[in-house]
């Protein structure tokens, strides 16, 4: 579908909608509504990836449909699970107008909601409307106004405000509202009311909304609740044939026939996830083994991204850095930079916003200098792991900057180390949920690079804090539940699986318990039993309760003695040298 053919099938909605609006204005707004289509069909129907990087590639050559699942829950019985195929539109709105697509980072939300878009116009359903909330972050007024002014640009060209609202309040559009958790929490309680809000008044549209998972989205009152699936066995083959040209067939081959000797569960995993599957392809020819850690793989696509030409199948080509640079430079670069726009909640980088940090960086890391606007064109020519939209810089998912944030956290001294960590830990007791769930990825990768360092500096203080709570006798039933729920998210979210199981989790993560602290979370607190289910689930957060009060000295010993035996590994083996 060419840019004509586009246009083509966004006549009929358009000329539909511009039924509310008096004749003196129909051209004026049919004009708008045709160039923002314009430009959003190009950011959409030709897009770049890890895998296509030297120039945007039609998204419909390589995109492989993924599928949604809704999971219906009453009284905590789990009923049959709902598979929904997102091929097309239409498909979502089955139940609902209002709908939320969850998934972990990587898994294809922001790629989905693309393919979504152009479908929209391709069967004609309604006609779409895209906002990636990010740029929320950086403006200084609300959602609303961010629709009219910037999506519409309606008050640039003079129309009243009845106008604008018979123009939102038809069925026209669907709205593909793109990375609420990307939203910064100094704002996102803010613009979730403003969403709710909108999506209540216009209610004739359609709206979808991306995420990771508890984000609190899923508690937005109109809409429901999706999780995008992991790729099947079958769509993996399928996404490593589309990834790779039909030409390079010998390397497809030799691709799928690695995955298929995989046995092992948690590499499976890995390779369900549509980036890490790109990774995977990306780092092949270097790389044909499956690493072990989610953090080696990101490491093995910096190697690959600096030494790669920018087809998948031709290597030992290394551009010229204008830089002058060194890889060791870039980086320490990338490490400081990811480091300090991570901790500013920064993932959107202005020319400034670069220029600012970058002579931080030089500033204090006397020992590298360069020229900024050369380092932002080898990062983002030749080596491909920075990418221009509009007026903004980002990397090509925010995972990388969470990686080579973890690493220069990971590298620092162990004073230094002490001051990030009194961070994290600072703003975990401020946010708890959204915190963590939010930056779940980037503890993951810290843990696997400094685990000694996560679990001393930051779990086991944040455990010892909230378990004081729950031994003590000056709270009431309510902050204890609190206290639990805060304890079992610090465990689930920042301890290695192997860890929590063998040390805590075959006695907290008993099923019942699990539920219970669940159920209370759904409903924000804990509350006075008034029937059978809700009594059940008091005693059982009274038996929980009474199980950290026996157990939770031995729990906090175990880990740290586990620690300690590792580091007095380390000792003996130096004092041999």
């Amino acid at each position: 579908m060419n840019l004509i053919e586009y246009k083509k099938l966004l006549e009929i909605p358009i000329q539909n909608l511009l039924k509310v609006v008096g004749v003196e204005l129909k051209q004026i707004v049919h004009n708008k509504l045709l160039e923002h289509q314009t430009i959003e069909y190009k950011k959409n129907f030709f897009t770049k990836t890890l895998l296509h990087r030297s120039k945007p590639a039609k998204l419909l050559d390589f995109y492989q449909p993924l599928e949604i699942i809704i999971q219906s829950q009453e009284g905590f019985v789990e009923t049959k699970k709902k598979y929904i195929q997102t091929l097309n539109i239409s498909n979502l709105f089955q139940d609902s107008n209002y709908v939320t697509l969850i998934g972990k980072a990587g898994c294809g939300k922001s790629t989905l909601l693309k393919y979504l878009f152009i479908n929209s116009v391709k069967t004609n359903f309604k006609i779409p409307i895209k906002v990636e909330l990010r740029y929320l972050n950086e403006y200084k007024k609300g959602f609303n106004d961010y629709i009219i002014d910037e999506i519409f640009l309606f008050q640039k060209i003079g129309i009243s405000t009845s106008i604008i609202e018979k123009i939102l309040g038809s069925n026209s559009f669907v709205f593909f509202l793109d990375g609420y958790d990307e939203l910064n929490l100094n704002i996102r309680e803010r613009i979730t009311k403003e969403i709710d809000h909108f999506t209540s008044k216009y209610q004739n549209n359609n709206f979808v909304i991306t995420s990771r998972p508890y984000t609190n989205l899923d508690t937005l009152p109109l809409f429901t609740n999706y999780s995008i699936c992991d790729l099947r066995e079958e769509e993996i083959i399928s996404f490593v044939k589309k990834q790779i040209p039909k030409y390079d067939s010998e390397l497809t081959d030799k691709i799928l026939e690695t995955i298929k000797k995989v046995d092992n569960n948690s590499y499976k995993q890995f390779l369900s996830n549509p980036l890490l599957l790109s990774m995977f392809i990306l780092t092949y020819q270097s790389y044909s083994e499956i690493p072990q850690k989610r953090s080696y793989f990101y490491g093995q696509v910096f190697e690959t991204l600096y030494s790669m030409h920018d087809s998948i199948s031709k290597l030992s080509f290394v551009r010229d850095k204008v830089s002058g640079l060194s890889k060791d430079n870039f980086i320490q670069i990338l490490n400081s930079f990811s480091c300090l726009s991570f901790f500013d909640k920064k993932i959107l980088f202005t020319q400034e916003y670069f220029d600012k940090t970058l002579n931080i960086i030089k500033s204090k890391k006397r020992d590298i200098a360069f020229d900024n606007n050369k380092l932002i064109e080898d990062l983002q020519i030749s080596i491909g792991i920075l990418y221009k939209e509009g007026q903004y810089y980002t990397f090509p998912h925010k995972s990388l900057q969470e990686y080579f944030c973890a690493r220069y956290v990971s590298s620092l001294n162990e004073s230094n180390k002490a001051v990030v960590f009194e961070k994290l830990k600072s703003s975990i007791e401020i946010g708890w949920k959204n915190y963590l769930v939010g930056n779940h990825h980037f503890l993951l990768l810290l843990a696997e690079l400094d685990y000694n360092s996560v679990v001393k500096k930051l779990v086991i203080p944040l455990m010892k804090s909230e378990i004081a709570k729950i031994v003590g006798d000056q709270l009431d039933i309510q902050d204890k539940y609190l206290a639990v729920a805060k304890l079992f998210i610090c465990i689930e979210d920042i301890l290695i699986k192997s860890i929590r199981e063998e040390k805590i989790h075959h006695e907290l993560s008993k099923e019942e318990f699990l539920k219970t602290i669940w159920f209370y979370g759904t409903q924000g607190e804990y509350f006075r039993p008034t029937n059978k289910l809700e009594s059940y689930f008091s005693n059982k957060l009274e038996e929980i309760i009474n199980l950290i009060n026996v157990k939770h000295e031995i729990w906090i010993t175990s880990i740290l003695a586990q620690i300690d035996e590792i580091e007095k590994g380390d000792t003996d083996l130096v004092q041999i040298i």
